[in-house]
């Protein structure tokens, strides 16, 4: 597991890239794996649109600790929904700055699900629903119609399995 970041360790925060979240994904090398995603998902269109939203994008070396099997599997037609789902887990609708963000604060992502919010001074980590801790490696990437998180992991939701029957 890597060392905790500090905040020399933040870096871009504040760029504007003058395009939308879309083209910013596109032109960003270390988010192929999310960009590929996108467009298997046909969300991609509305990465380009108007509607403000904050990303946290997971890293391709995020998306690589994921199951062996995992990433394929999203990308088959039949898991076309499951995959909409699991890049909606990782938006959060307008336009959320690190200095709107607060310790212990509660966002509700697409899916309508919380993800939590720790700050301390400059380092920040956002908490999913199954407990796992993504720090965010570079803050306030500014698209012209949302703001950007770069993490370290996957955010995931706690998939209900039901009871189980013996």
């Amino acid at each position: 597991m890597p060392a905790a970041s500090s905040a020399t360790d933040l870096k871009a925060s504040g760029v504007k890239t003058g395009t939308s979240l879309g083209l910013s994904a596109a032109k960003s090398a270390d988010h192929t794996t999310l960009l590929q995603l996108l467009k298997a998902s046909g969300l991609l269109e509305q990465a380009y649109g108007k509607e403000p939203y904050t990303v946290f994008a997971p890293t391709n070396a995020a998306f690589s600790e994921l199951p062996d099997r995992e990433l394929p599997e999203l990308l088959l037609p039949s898991s076309k929904q499951r995959l909409i789902q699991f890049l909606a887990y990782h938006v959060v609708k307008g336009r959320l700055t690190t200095d709107q963000l607060k310790d212990g604060q509660t966002l509700t992502n697409l899916t309508g699900q919380i993800l939590i919010v720790h700050k301390q001074g400059n380092d920040i980590t956002i908490k999913d629903g199954r407990g796992t801790v993504a720090e965010v490696l570079e803050a306030d990437i500014r698209a012209t119609n949302g703001v950007v998180y770069t993490v370290n992991r996957v955010l995931q939701r706690i998939v209900n399995k039901g009871p189980i029957v013996r």
